[in-house]
């Protein structure tokens, strides 16, 4: 990691990635929808975040906003301290090496066409990383990492179960070793004994590896297991933000507690 050495997740004096006051709107033939508004979000080193809320709360926007994936209306990010609507084009390919993303479709998100180790080998042949030969030695131990022998890493992403699939996606988001993981409905299609193993391997790898996650999900339970602090979105904004001990414990906000009124375990 490039950032410097914190005392604790979450404690940096310069957060890795910050969202100040950010909003995103976009046009319609109805008119303006407001996806994000006025938000404001940190991640410290090693911290994880959950951000939950209802279908079209905003959440995927603004991981979408977090990662430079698309500018804000009004607003600025800023990752490692630079902002990223200033950094030329060609920085910001290498800046974004730094910040990975896992998707909620696994097998929508791999090349169906391409082996999982080829899956997991294309963002070093991208970057121009290495040599084909030792790509692949690392993409093999990607993939044992996440749990997938590398004896099956020829086969191809429909030959694989859908838990299997998203291991694959997990391994490929980690082949140019991230600073940051954004997971945006992880385990949401998958099956309940799928998810609580997927869960518990992004728990092992942010501890092993030291990664910053931004952890996006509809159901509270899911992010109470990974989260270090959690942000409640609802039409845009965050309604509320704290330690996920204390927001489970104690929630303020009556969207917070309808939440939680609905969640449904996940047992790891």
């Amino acid at each position: 990691m490039t950032t410097s050495d914190v005392d604790s997740p979450g404690s940096a004096a310069r957060p890795l990635v910050a969202a100040h006051e950010v909003s995103k709107v976009f046009g319609s033939r109805a008119g303006e929808v407001r996806a994000v508004e006025n938000v404001s979000l940190h991640i410290g080193v090693g911290e994880t975040v959950g951000v939950v809320g209802e279908s079209g709360s905003g959440k995927s926007t603004l991981a979408r906003l977090l990662m430079g994936l698309q500018p804000c209306t009004s607003g600025r990010v800023e990752f490692d301290g630079q902002d990223l609507a200033t950094v030329p084009g060609k920085e910001l390919r290498v800046l974004r090496q730094r910040m990975q993303m896992v998707f909620q479709n696994p097998f929508g998100s791999l090349l169906p066409h391409y082996s999982a180790v080829a899956n997991v080998m294309e963002p070093l042949r991208l970057h121009g990383r290495g040599t084909k030969t030792s790509r692949r030695e690392q993409a093999d131990a990607l993939l044992e990492m996440v749990g997938i022998h590398p004896g099956f890493g020829e086969l191809y992403p429909s030959q694989f179960s859908g838990g299997q699939q998203q291991r694959i996606a997990i391994a490929r988001a980690l082949a140019l070793e991230p600073d940051l993981l954004v997971c945006d409905e992880p385990t949401s299609s998958l099956d309940v004994s799928i998810q609580a193993q997927i869960l518990a391997l992004l728990g092992e790898l942010r501890q092993k590896l030291g990664l910053s996650c931004l952890f996006i999900s509809h159901n509270l339970a899911v992010v109470e297991r990974l989260a270090d602090r959690v942000a409640v979105m609802s039409q845009g904004r965050i309604v509320e933000e704290g330690p996920t001990e204390r927001l489970f414990e104690a929630p303020e906000h009556p969207y917070t507690r309808q939440l939680l009124g609905a969640v449904l375990p996940v047992t790891m």
